[in-house]
């Protein structure tokens, strides 16, 4: 089990913005408007503060208290305007943060892991794409599922 005080400053910083890397991931794999922005930024949110119950490792409970103790998530540095260098720049904070925890907390590193794919999971599934006015369209774009399985490279 470890905290935040087993990892480096930057270490950390990874850790605790990936979650929101891995949300930013999957919007910007296929942006679904003002409105499908905003579910998806929530669905991010509300894992982070789900994560706080349960039987989760040590590392997400203390990401979520930190959530909880700033009043926000804690972001990734990305650069903006450009969609290809600011997925490289999530994908990079993503690796980062899984590598840190390999290192300091190995028993922790799988659920990790699979916490922040349920975490784009859920971003892809906030919003429905390609329909008007929340009618028709799908629940996950075939953008988003492509996505979802850069991630999971990522994550491996």
């Amino acid at each position: 089990m470890s905290t935040k005080n087993d990892y480096s400053t930057s270490e950390w910083k990874a850790i605790a913005s990936a979650p929101v890397a891995a949300g930013l991931f999957i919007t910007l794999s296929d942006t679904s408007g003002p409105i499908g922005i905003a579910k998806e930024a929530l669905a991010v949110g509300r894992a982070i503060t789900d994560a706080a119950q349960g039987q989760t490792p040590e590392i997400v409970k203390a990401i979520a208290m930190g959530m909880k103790d700033n009043g926000r998530p804690e972001t990734p540095d990305m650069p903006m305007g450009n969609r290809a260098k600011s997925k490289e720049a999530l994908t990079s904070t993503i690796r980062s943060a899984v590598d840190a925890v390999e290192r300091h907390s190995p028993s922790e590193a799988q659920a990790y892991k699979t916490w922040l794919a349920s975490i784009a999971r859920r971003v892809a599934e906030a919003s429905k794409e390609g329909g008007f006015l929340n009618m028709g369209g799908t629940l996950v774009s075939s953008k988003e599922e492509e996505a979802l399985k850069e991630l999971t490279e990522v994550l491996h």
